[in-house]
């Protein structure tokens, strides 16, 4: 594990619901009132203590027991609790620690699930501020301006504390990014032989597959369209358009990880890791008009 250049602010300045707010790090901060009866049983996820940028259990136990870490005035009470969670957009992503003050001293731990009774006393974010300028931040800033990709804060983290001549496959794929792929669907794959050989019923499907061909690397994210300057492709966005330009109707984007290994996105990057299979023949009225296109499948591994 690495050791981040980084320091923590535990904030109340988040707006409305602050559990709304996908990927970002919560702390919920509680005091004990008393025991209940509960008819509930069943098991509490397990917790994680380190989330490997600076928010772990022992480092801010450490700030607890050292004075007050949050932007308003608080002197812990018994039985307190602190619980520190990450609020990702995949469930399979999410994380949490709980803290709790015992004789005066904060340490691992909570109060009993299901029977006992919390009085919020405040909650708001744990925000991860990088004390000195980073070049793997700095390029997830030009992602985000130039191709409309958001790196998930996990991403972040994992990558902005290797070295610049670092081997790990997600750093070299994000660090040399330079063009989507996508793999198209079978729906819009069939909608765009549809609407081809209605309009050229005696044509083959050569042109067309050569244009499906070509713009596999071509949709910008930004725009939502395909883009290219050798080839017209107003039809391909035709068809998008017919589909109510949505992508995931569409297609799958990816970013190229390894050999035929692939990370998804469409838009915000996902942590799920999918690749090529094959290519597969699609037949429209007969053996002249057929389309091929690339599937993809699903890994089970995820970053």
């Amino acid at each position: 594990m690495c050791t981040p250049n980084t320091e923590l602010q535990f904030c109340t300045c988040v707006e409305g619901d602050i559990y709304e707010v996908k990927d970002i790090y919560i702390w919920t901060l509680n005091n004990y009132v008393g025991s209940k009866e509960s008819m509930i049983r069943g098991k509490i996820m397990q917790s994680t203590e380190d989330f490997e940028n600076g928010i772990s259990a022992e480092n801010i136990l450490s700030k607890l027991n050292n004075g007050n870490i949050f932007d308003f005035d608080y002197t812990p009470q018994e039985r307190d609790t602190l619980s520190i969670s990450f609020n990702a957009k995949n469930r399979a992503e999410y994380k949490y620690f709980s803290l709790i003050v015992r004789d005066g001293i904060w340490q691992n731990g909570r109060n009993p699930a299901f029977v006992s009774i919390h009085k919020e006393i405040a909650q708001g974010e744990v925000k991860v501020i990088y004390k000195e300028e980073n070049i793997f931040l700095n390029h997830c800033k030009h992602l985000k301006r130039t191709y409309g990709i958001d790196i998930p804060e996990l991403i972040k983290v994992r990558c902005a504390n290797l070295k610049d001549d670092s081997q790990d496959p997600i750093y070299l794929a994000l660090i040399n990014f330079k063009e989507y792929k996508i793999f198209y669907t079978h729906e819009f794959i069939k909608h765009v032989a549809k609407t081809y050989f209605k309009t050229y019923p005696d044509e083959n499907s050569e042109k067309l597959q050569i244009i499906i061909d070509h713009a596999q690397n071509k949709f910008s994210l930004l725009e939502k369209k395909f883009i290219s300057e050798t080839e017209n492709l107003a039809f391909l966005n035709r068809c998008f358009k017919d589909l109510n330009n949505d992508i995931k109707k569409c297609f799958t984007m990816v970013i190229p990880v390894g050999d035929e290994e692939y990370l998804f996105t469409d838009g915000f990057l996902s942590g799920t890791i999918g690749y090529k299979s094959k290519r597969k023949n699609s037949y429209f009225k007969n053996h002249s008009q057929k389309l091929k296109f690339e599937s993809f499948e699903l890994s089970k591994k995820t970053i």
